[in-house]
């Protein structure tokens, strides 16, 4: 028979460490995760989405696009801003008196709504967000696919042209209308209508960068990641 050695077993000697355990976070709430989730969609980026394939002259073509695009960004939600505001308080002004307010805020309101339409249009475009079919580009190879790119950024260069043209040309017929004076500055329908020319110039430059970028890989013979997460 075996003794054990005074003062307990060799097992019993040796000091027992504690067992870690993993640290997780708790589970978010409904409310939480909607709060998260608004809060993602209002961010805007610092910086453009890193791109480890970019050429010295993708890089810097992608940094003027994603500058212009945050401009942009900012203008659509400061319209988005006014908007919603003058038209609320147009709307408590109307419950709580009788005063006609005028039609300021319908200036407002209405030159508001299509400048937001044309600037987001821009904005989306600088994005790539715009709605696509890819009925026929999926069917194709990565270089065919980039090669169908860039013949669809030129068509969109074309029509920009004229979509630039047609907004020049409703200048000499719109007529001033009601002109709004704040700050010094004079607002007036010509300068809402303005605003398809400025969109189609926006657009323009967006997708010649782009066609600059796409370009590029092309010549490399490396595909563009933006083409590589569509596929």
């Amino acid at each position: 028979m075996s003794e054990e050695p005074e003062g307990g077993s060799a097992d019993d000697a040796e000091p027992k460490l504690p067992v870690a355990t993993a640290i997780t976070d708790p589970p978010l709430t409904p409310r939480e995760a909607e709060d998260a989730a608004r809060e993602s969609l209002l961010t805007i980026a610092p910086e453009p989405s890193r791109f480890p394939n970019d050429s010295k002259l993708s890089r810097i073509v992608r940094r003027i696009d994603h500058a212009v695009g945050a401009g942009e960004q900012g203008f659509v939600f400061f319209l988005l801003a006014l908007i919603v505001i003058v038209a609320s308080l147009a709307a408590i002004h109307d419950k709580l008196t009788t005063d006609h307010l005028g039609r300021w805020w319908h200036t407002i309101v209405r030159g508001g709504t299509f400048a937001i339409a044309m600037f987001a249009a821009a904005y989306t475009t600088q994005e790539q967000r715009h709605l696509a079919m890819d009925l026929v580009s999926r069917k194709l190879t990565p270089k065919g696919r980039l090669m169908l790119g860039l013949a669809l950024k030129v068509l969109t260069v074309g029509v920009c042209y004229f979509l630039f043209k047609s907004g020049r040309a409703q200048l000499g017929v719109v007529g001033t209308g009601e002109t709004l004076s704040v700050f010094g500055m004079h607002i007036n329908d010509v300068d809402v209508v303005s605003s398809i020319s400025i969109a189609a110039v926006l657009i323009s430059f967006h997708t010649i960068l782009h066609f600059i970028i796409d370009l590029d890989y092309l010549v490399r013979g490396v595909t563009p990641p933006e083409r590589a997460r569509a596929h």
